[in-house]
């Protein structure tokens, strides 16, 4: 080819590599033993927004793991800091669950602060799906052991839900939380919705239960919005980062992106 001629050669079926977080990057904290998020974050994301991850050591889900490991989330949003995210969201429910409302408030505060830029938890995530859908009595339904069910139980009634069905799974191997299948999901939000007949919502709890295959089924079956851990700090993440599309498929609650700005 003549040195001066122009290039016109280009990669087939792009433009410009327009997927790749043009609209947005949203940077995950996630602990090191889950698998889901990697699992059901791409599926929920628009185009034009890409995330990033970094983890944290998490041997096993039981409250003095979790508590080890909220001591590096700081080292892990500088991590993600220095890829230039958007919007650092921190993926772990129960570990602010268990420390409290004002624990999980200052944190998200804290780390917007340490970054310069927003900050998420899941837990607040929750907090802000339940709210759109103005939900005062709950159906909770989990895989964790005994006393994080009852911290999680109190930690509900701190913030003002009356929970009025309830099922844990007791499994303290966060790896093994992964294995759950969707079709066990399903049942566990079937089960819950059939007895809460006065449930506004069903909140399954835990960013490493596969949950997103499960939720529009049980919605349109129920009538009644069903939240998860992945799938709220997902919509609460774009809201953050200034996205609203509405995102078929996964919920009612990625309808509220769009509806509440109108």
């Amino acid at each position: 080819m003549p040195a001066d001629a122009k290039n016109t050669l280009r990669i087939p079926g792009t433009l410009d590599d327009n997927e790749f977080g043009w609209r947005a990057r949203l940077g995950l904290i996630t602990p090191s033993r889950g698998w889901t998020p990697e699992h059901e974050w791409p599926r929920l994301l628009p185009k034009g927004v890409s995330y990033m991850v970094t983890r944290i050591p998490l041997k096993a889900t039981t409250p003095e793991e979790l508590e080890r490991m909220g001591k590096h989330t700081f080292d892990a949003a500088g991590l993600l800091a220095s890829a230039d995210i958007d919007v650092r969201c921190y993926g772990c429910t129960v570990e602010t669950i268990l420390q409290g409302f004002a624990y999980d408030r200052a944190l998200e505060t804290r780390l917007t602060e340490a970054t310069g830029k927003p900050a998420r938890t899941m837990t607040g995530a929750v907090m802000q799906a339940l709210e759109s859908f103005k939900t005062k009595k709950l159906a909770l339904v989990t895989p964790y052991i005994d006393e994080i069910n009852q911290l999680e139980l109190k930690f509900m009634k701190s913030i003002g839900l009356d929970v009025v069905y309830f099922k844990g799974l007791g499994i303290a191997n966060t790896v093994d939380i992964a294995r759950i299948a969707p079709s066990a999901v399903l049942d566990l939000g079937e089960e819950a919705l059939t007895k809460a007949k006065d449930a506004d919502a069903l909140f399954i709890s835990c960013g490493n239960l596969r949950t997103i295959d499960a939720i529009p089924v049980l919605e349109e079956a129920f009538g009644r919005p069903v939240i998860s851990s992945n799938q709220a700090l997902v919509w609460s993440g774009l809201r953050l980062a200034g996205i609203n599309d509405q995102i078929a498929g996964y919920g009612r609650l990625f309808c509220q992106l769009a509806s509440e700005r109108a």
